[in-house]
């Protein structure tokens, strides 16, 4: 990963540009991308349990648990483009900017093809000795202006940040919904960041949370891509609340990530 620029106004507010080769990118993408968007540990436990079940004497003919188990076998990704957007800023975020994410939000969409409620993305960043909740928007564009509108239109990343900064409630599901998450998940590094994260954010006069926005291209880099965005929100999200934006430039073209994941080449989807 390269820093193309960047812009820090304290260690919890600032905005980074960073871009990938394409080796990188093909490593992220076909690697730790594609586990998330194919959910490999649920993936592994569910097809243990139809393997079990198949081994049991009056399930051996079953077609449906053969079409099954051949089903969760198939790790080939069929997401819409933003899934991948969204499950590479994981990616990255926890790879290069101390940030975790413990509960893969895709295992409560009924519908993988439809679109979440509430945060991209709900998580933590540790920052010092600080450990706060981190909710975040993703979005991915290939507008050649800058900063493309998904920064800027009614549903963009500015709104969005400001909408989580201004609605408490919005807030507190969020908060929730990650709550939730703990008995499910069975990390105890989870449980002790949320701790920590909700201590941090009902401090008295100096409760803190970050909001994090970013923004995947697949186009030149370009600092005005983020920068006009930052300079409008830190004048409206006030301190001590945190607030990030992160760019990240791809050499590989949107339409070609499914084929790089599913090792289809230069095939078109």
């Amino acid at each position: 990963m390269n820093v193309v620029y960047q812009d820090i106004d304290s260690t919890y507010r600032g905005y980074d540009g960073v871009s990938f080769e394409e080796t990188e990118t093909d490593a992220l993408l076909s690697g730790k991308v594609k586990d998330i968007l194919v959910d490999r540990p649920q993936r592994q436990e569910m097809l243990s349990i139809l393997q079990t079940l198949q081994q049991d004497t009056g399930f051996q003919q079953s077609q449906t648990l053969l079409q099954d188990i051949q089903a969760w076998q198939n790790e080939s990704v069929d997401v819409q483009t933003f899934r991948v957007g969204e499950a590479l800023a994981e990616v990255v975020l926890q790879e290069h900017f101390r940030c975790r994410f413990y509960w893969n939000e895709l295992r409560d969409a009924r519908n993988p093809k439809g679109n979440k409620t509430g945060a991209d993305l709900v998580g933590f960043i540790e920052i010092q000795n600080d450990v706060l909740f981190l909710f975040g928007e993703v979005k991915t564009s290939s507008e050649t202006k800058s900063p493309p509108q998904v920064m800027t239109n009614p549903g963009g990343i500015e709104h969005q940040l400001k909408d989580l900064y201004q609605d408490p409630k919005k807030r507190r599901i969020l908060i929730s919904y990650i709550q939730n998450k703990i008995p499910l998940n069975g990390n105890e590094d989870f449980k002790k960041d949320f701790d920590k994260a909700i201590k941090t954010y009902y401090q008295q006069n100096a409760g803190k949370y970050l909001l994090y926005g970013v923004l995947i291209r697949d186009t030149a880099v370009n600092e005005k891509d983020i920068k006009p965005s930052y300079q409008r929100l830190k004048e409206e999200i006030l301190e001590p609340i945190g607030l990030k934006l992160l760019a990240i430039y791809l050499p590989i073209a949107k339409e070609k990530w499914l084929n790089n994941m599913n090792g289809t080449g230069n095939e078109s989807n």
